[in-house]
């Protein structure tokens, strides 16, 4: 199982987490023979799949590329979260200096590094399919973060696995090369994965791949100035009539803290696996939103930190199931999904702020000075009511799901010239499985609600209002439109002056 795979990163790479399992110091000798047995093949690749974790990273990639976008936002409070370079992001004044855009940079040449890695191993083990199948999945991670460097910064410094003269400069790889690239690799993979069901949940399938090659299409236009409608169509359709896959009608159990089976029975096409149990957790997801006193069970350390937006909540019919969920209320005193108003401890007591005010979460908030109470609160996943563990959480993270498959594809199909199929698509995903009145017509903004509707705090809205061409729009606490040359994120400072042939994104 893949979870049996993270639990050895500990054992063979030292510095990639902070697990509670027995460590095990090799030597130079007994290092070499891990490495060169082609038995330990899991537990080369174990860095690279362990690698996927840091996507959720609130002080980096999450966190950042989040909060440049309506639907995060980390106000100061008083003397809490006075942290400029977040404020920085929300209002569009990000500088080359600023350390969670770094961060983020620092995280996608991570990712490439350890799969590098990966693939120097592999290769050099005896081929067979497993070792094949192995060396696709790497190139699937690799090609995730080329993507990412791709669409939040423009170009990124590139070696091949096999180029070891550290001597000799990395290539610069722009955004029509870059692109060329994991076209290329994908669709060499893409024969070579296997199956939902021939593999365990948690691994790198070829629906993945299509995935991520859909995603290169569907943003092909902002890339590369040429559209891949017809493209992104085809590789949504091989999913879909795959048959392996099938929309949740429950939108909450997938984001529910025990949601591991229900997606692998469901929409998961990718998930990222978390374990509380073993020390495998992910985000802190409660933590960084809750105000102080919202405590329950061993939560008792609430930080009081990012919010949402008016101009995001303001899309929403609050009658939307996938506005909120009851269903932990009683437990945790407060509802899953978008938190307004009053709030109440799990007896049901009104709680109040510090200085003894009613905790009234408000839409309205400052970015750089907000009362405590201040925002609209998310909390997409759910946390186990009865855990001993106060941070971190061990929800699954769904990277990538069906439903966003039916949302790409009917956006394709609209933007192609095909109404009727792109109706279909999004009333697919609206109507039959969220209950909400069918589009009887469709336009780009209703396309775009809708991504926001179902895939919110998943970590797709940066790249979809660039897309939509929404991402400069003027919004609260940026009331100007942003520079066009800001829809790229500046190179960090850090980069260049670390490879003087990489140059900063114009403008900056």
């Amino acid at each position: 199982m893949m979870k049996k795979i993270y639990i050895m990163i500990s054992a063979a790479i030292l510095s990639l987490s902070a697990c509670t399992v027995e460590e095990e110091i090799l030597d130079e000798v007994n290092g070499g023979k891990v490495i060169n047995n082609p038995e330990n093949v899991e537990m080369i690749v174990a860095p690279a799949y362990a690698y996927l974790r840091d996507l959720q990273n609130r002080s980096g990639v999450w966190g950042t590329i989040q909060s440049v976008t309506d639907e995060l936002a980390w106000p100061a409070r008083g003397s809490d979260w006075v942290t400029p370079d977040l404020q920085a992001l929300f209002t569009h004044d990000y500088a080359p200096t600023n350390s969670y855009v770094r961060n983020t940079w620092n995280s996608f040449m991570l990712g490439i590094t350890r799969s590098n890695v990966a693939l120097k191993y592999l290769s050099e083990f005896p081929k067979s399919p497993k070792v094949d199948g192995y060396i696709a999945e790497v190139k699937f991670i690799r090609a995730l973060c080329m993507f990412r460097l791709t669409d939040n910064f423009g170009k990124f410094p590139f070696r091949e696995f096999t180029e070891t003269d550290y001597s000799k400069a990395p290539t610069i790889l722009d955004r029509q090369m870059a692109v060329d690239r994991m076209i290329k690799e994908l669709n060499e993979v893409i024969p070579v994965l296997k199956n939902k069901l021939e593999i365990p949940y948690g691994r790198v399938s070829k629906a993945a791949a299509q995935m991520l090659l859909a995603n290169v299409y569907l943003n092909h236009e902002v890339f590369t100035g040429e559209a891949k409608w017809t493209e992104t169509v085809q590789q949504c359709d091989a999913i879909i009539n795959s048959g392996q896959y099938s929309v949740a009608d429950d939108y909450w159990g997938m984001f529910q803290y025990d949601n591991a089976k229900y997606l692998q029975n469901t929409e998961s096409i990718l998930s990222v696996i978390y374990d509380e149990t073993i020390g495998l957790t992910g985000s802190v997801w409660i933590p960084i939103t809750l105000h102080y006193n919202q405590k329950f069970g061993s939560f008792t350390s609430l930080w009081n930190g990012c919010c949402t937006t008016p101009t995001f909540v303001n899309t929403w019919d609050t009658s939307d199931k996938r506005f909120s969920d009851k269903r932990l209320i009683s437990q945790l005193g407060f509802n899953q999904g978008f938190l307004i108003g009053q709030q109440y401890s799990p007896t049901g007591v009104a709680l109040k702020t510090r200085t003894g005010a009613p905790l009234v979460f408000t839409k309205e908030f400052s970015i750089k000075n907000s009362k405590e109470e201040e925002g609209v609160r998310v909390v997409k996943f759910a946390p186990n009511p009865s855990t001993t563990n106060t941070s971190n959480a061990g929800n699954d993270f769904p990277l990538y799901r069906l439903s966003d498959t039916y949302l790409m594809r009917g956006e394709a199909k609209f933007r192609s010239g095909n109404l009727t199929g792109a109706l279909e698509d999004i009333n697919y995903i609206r109507n039959t499985k969220r209950g909400m009145p069918a589009y009887t017509s469709l336009d780009l903004d209703k396309i775009l609600k809708e991504r926001g509707f179902e895939l919110y705090w998943e970590g797709n809205r940066r790249t979809d209002l660039v897309r939509f061409n929404k991402y400069r729009d003027a919004r609260e606490e940026k009331n100007y439109v942003t520079p066009a040359y800001k829809v790229l994120l500046p190179i960090p400072l850090s980069a260049i002056e670390a490879n003087p042939n990489l140059s900063q994104n114009p403008g900056y």
